[in-house]
């Protein structure tokens, strides 16, 4: 109903599916029908897709799908506060954290050829 609507920017399916509970190759299946679904309707929205929280996962497990489709977006969340090295941490040294150590993580989900990235990070 808001295909037409020059509202319409972004389309996210699902936010934070736990991993190992929905398997890649489920998720993949859903994520290529939801974008399909989207394209019909609009071919200038982004289509985010959430990698999957939890073990085992990866940031990248989405690139197969996502890399070679127009307007996807890679949606990657970082939970600095459920990690015990961080709970002592200040808020500047929680910054200093991630600007140190989830730069090299970062630079994982970053390409000049693949999809957008949004990255959560939760301090």
């Amino acid at each position: 109903r808001y295909a037409n609507s020059p509202s319409l920017a972004v389309v996210e399916f699902i936010n934070e599916h736990r991993a190992p509970y929905v398997s890649p190759d489920a998720l993949t299946q859903y994520y290529k029908a939801g974008y399909d679904a989207v394209r019909r309707h609009s071919s200038t929205a982004y289509v985010i897709m959430s990698n999957r929280l939890g073990l085992p996962s990866s940031p990248t497990e989405l690139f197969p799908l996502a890399n070679g489709r127009s307007g996807t977006v890679i949606d990657v969340h970082y939970y600095n506060l459920f990690s015990s090295d961080v709970n002592s941490l200040s808020v500047q040294q929680n910054v200093d954290f991630i600007y140190q150590t989830r730069a090299s993580e970062l630079s994982t989900v970053t390409s000049a050829n693949g999809p957008f990235s949004f990255v959560g990070i939760c301090i």
